[in-house]
């Protein structure tokens, strides 16, 4: 390959990358050195299609980072573009200057993979989908301590190229949490009328998520509850309601680069909003100390 604006000692490095993300992630239609969209400056060293509908930019550099990637993931975030950046180094001794750079790669959303003169390439971190990137993540303070590991792997899962099983896990915790709540209130009688499901404590374990939820939301004794948990009230359930059904829907794989957009768009706004419920219910069920 021709390489117009790369500098010699970095052409070998290019070329294993092609190869790499070829045989690798199935990546075609390579085009080298080609201004991506006039709104932005960068002319990347490899830009190719992913078969997940995702872009991929694979700039080949001395370093991990540097301004011009700065400015080009701001305004891809900013635009939620379905772009995956991947950064290509050859293999060097680590610095200061190149560590520091690998943090803000990876803090910016960049893949860093580098490649040896002979042998095997390293891979440091994975990138993110700039449409996937603005996902705001939650202040950890505000989290009961026996849940912070369970939303930061979900976090962290979302932004490693799984959003959907981001969003998938942090919806079984809810579950989980909402099903061990409200059957340990209802062993202190916090239900109107003493109710009682006709198959007990299976009904709150095992029996269907929404049913089980539309049966409490029904009969919970609000006044009851708050004795025990002063924040619950009865909004927690319908609130979890409306996340039940929307699970199976984030496995569908879009068919045009505009439906993949959109779905990133609302893969965040789910795995938020999900998010921040669970850490609703798990404040608001506190008292009750479950394990």
């Amino acid at each position: 390959m021709a390489y117009q604006y790369l500098g010699l000692d970095l052409h070998d490095t290019a070329d294993k990358a092609q190869k790499y993300f070829k045989v690798n992630y199935g990546a075609k239609s390579f085009q080298c050195e080609q201004p991506i969209a006039d709104d932005l400056a960068l002319r990347p060293t490899w830009q190719a299609k992913l078969h997940d509908g995702y872009d991929l930019i694979v700039n080949v550099q001395s370093q991990p980072f540097s301004q011009t990637l700065h400015e080009f993931v701001n305004k891809c975030v900013q635009a939620s573009r379905p772009v995956v950046l991947w950064v290509a180094v050859l293999r060097r001794t680590a610095d200061t200057t190149f560590n520091q750079e690998l943090r803000t790669a990876r803090q910016m959303g960049a893949g860093v993979i580098d490649f040896p003169p002979n042998g095997d390439p390293h891979v440091f971190h994975l990138p993110v989908a700039f449409s996937l990137f603005a996902l705001n993540r939650c202040d950890k303070k505000t989290v009961p301590t026996q849940f912070r590991q369970a939303i930061t792997s979900a976090e962290e899962t979302f932004l490693n190229g799984a959003p959907g099983q981001g969003c998938q896990s942090v919806c079984q915790e809810l579950e989980d949490l909402s099903r061990r709540a409200l059957l340990s209130l209802h062993s202190r009688g916090c239900f109107l009328n003493n109710w009682n499901p006709g198959n007990g404590a299976a009904f709150f374990n095992t029996g269907d998520w929404g049913p089980m939820l539309q049966g409490c939301e029904n009969r919970i004794d609000v006044n009851s509850i708050r004795r025990v948990c002063p924040d619950f009230n009865q909004d927690l359930i319908v609130r979890a309601r409306g996340f039940r059904d929307w699970r199976n829907s984030v496995s569908h794989k879009p068919k045009t680069l505009k439906d993949l957009v959109k779905r990133d768009a609302r893969l965040r706004t789910m795995f938020e909003a999900t998010r921040d419920l669970l850490i609703d219910w798990a404040n608001a069920t506190k008292p009750l100390k479950l394990k």
